[in-house]
């Protein structure tokens, strides 16, 4: 899981460059049928938080957050109730927690079955999910933040 998680950080910090320059109004636009910045950081994180729960951790976010932001929320919802700054904080703090989890695990837990219905048919270990989570997971969703960004006319993450 060691490369996972460098891989998360990387991933973060592109997530981070796609966000650094839009105003906490920007993070709430919705453009045509994409999901509003602001929905998917929260995402991310209420994800990440709910990860570290099912490794038996103690939940880091707010419960109103996994309401909010969890597979099955709709992005169309999202109200400006948390600054840029607080959404961020919340992926990085969250993240960082599960990344000194994840790599403190015994080999055993990481072969333990997925508790994800949604994706056990293709990432059957809790090792498979917790790699999806770190990496491609955050990667599908800054794809969403680059798409969001060039329907706006903005740069595109590091290159901007």
């Amino acid at each position: 899981m060691t490369a996972e998680c460098r891989l998360n950080v990387w991933m973060l910090t592109f997530t981070q460059s796609l966000i650094e320059d839009l105003s906490d109004e920007q993070l709430y636009m919705h453009v045509g049928t994409t999901n509003p910045p602001a929905w998917i950081l929260g995402h991310l994180a209420a994800e990440a938080d709910k990860a570290l729960t099912t490794l038996g951790e103690k939940q880091m976010l707010p419960a109103d957050w996994h309401g909010a932001y969890l597979q099955g929320s709709s992005p169309d919802t999202a109200k400006a109730c948390y600054s840029k700054h607080e959404l961020w904080q919340a992926n990085e703090a969250v993240y960082a927690a599960l990344r000194q989890t994840v790599l403190k695990l015994p080999s055993e837990r990481l072969q333990e079955s997925s508790h994800s219905d949604f994706l056990r048919e293709h990432l059957p270990t809790r090792g498979d999910w917790l790699g999806h989570i770190l990496t491609t997971h955050v990667a599908m969703h800054a794809g969403q933040v680059q798409y969001w960004r060039r329907l706006q006319g903005l740069g595109r993450g590091f290159e901007k």
